[in-house]
């Protein structure tokens, strides 16, 4: 009896417990506190798991020492600026609408015209033109400028050519300024893109240009048409694939003292004919034959006058 007594005791009380349970948990806020506790807990561990091991950070004692920089070092170099590829290539002048092309690039694929409108005459010689020529109509002098960025690798004085600059823009291109008065600049020199290089002046070997620029873009030292890649982009002259057949006949500027710009002997590009002369012996020949018909006559005139004496006997 009092088994039974207890077991319904213990029942009862198991009973209340799940029913306090249930209870509890049907409160509205026992959910979100569950929630956020449960949140705080994988926080904590997150950050407790990201946290530096102070064992192993180094003591107060610990001296950090800096890496010199200097003589025999790989970091001892200057940094040597690059032609950025979205330059876009410009006439070397200030002002292009101030100036005029009067001297074109020769080209082998132009018509005989345009060709013997691109040379240069000079000592007897016409010279095919490597570059094109800029000058103002009235004459004067005028700022040449860096048509790309790029380093001076000289800067010097031509006794044909005037005051020459040129520049090394990377990847094989290099620009050329010939027939300056003056320099501004020096050899070793990083100029950028529209940096006055000098003014324009005059020169022996193209005199009857006045005062002008020569200005050339070579592309791995084969000449390239300027007025091509005037308003392109610096990549796409690197990437062009312009070739200009090379003449054979072209006399070395290190040969004859001369720029690089041999002797044109097409014989197609001038419209004079030769002038055909007799030769000598003909002339000699046609005399011959008239001194000999005159003698013939003459003896042909006395047989006759002979005849006649003869007669009158």
């Amino acid at each position: 009896m009092r088994k039974d007594e207890e077991k319904n005791q213990s029942s009862n009380s198991s009973n209340e417990e799940s029913f306090n349970v249930q209870r509890f948990l049907r409160k509205r806020w026992v959910l979100p506190a569950v929630y956020l506790g449960s949140a705080a807990l994988v926080i904590s561990a997150v950050f407790w798991l990201q946290s530096p091991d102070e064992g192993a950070m180094p003591g107060e004692d610990f001296e950090v020492e800096e890496q010199p920089i200097g003589e025999g070092t790989e970091f001892d170099e200057e940094a040597v600026p690059v032609t950025a590829t979205q330059e876009i290539v410009q006439m070397p002048v200030t002002d292009e609408n101030e100036v005029e092309v009067i001297g074109q690039f020769y080209d082998y694929d132009a018509t005989a015209e345009e060709q013997q409108a691109a040379l240069v005459y000079y000592n007897n010689t016409y010279y095919q033109n490597k570059g094109i020529d800029l000058a103002m109509e009235s004459g004067e002098s005028f700022d040449v400028t860096a048509a790309l960025s790029g380093t001076v690798v000289s800067a010097e004085k031509d006794e044909l050519l005037g005051y020459v600059v040129q520049l090394d823009h990377d990847n094989g291109i290099v620009t050329h300024y010939q027939s300056l008065e003056e320099v501004d600049v020096e050899e070793g020199v990083y100029v950028n893109q529209g940096d006055v290089l000098g003014q324009a002046g005059r020169n022996v070997y193209n005199s009857d240009a006045g005062v002008h620029v020569h200005f050339e873009i070579r592309q791995d030292g084969v000449p390239v048409n300027p007025q091509s890649f005037f308003g392109e982009s610096f990549e796409t002259l690197v990437e062009s694939k312009e070739e200009v057949a090379a003449d054979e006949d072209i006399v070395s500027a290190e040969e004859d003292g001369l720029p690089e710009e041999g002797p044109v002997i097409d014989e197609g590009l001038f419209d004079e004919e030769p002038v055909e002369e007799a030769p000598a012996d003909d002339e000699d020949s046609e005399e011959d034959e008239q001194e000999d018909a005159d003698e013939e006559e003459a003896g042909e005139q006395e047989d006759l006058d002979g005849e006649e004496e003869d007669q009158d006997e």
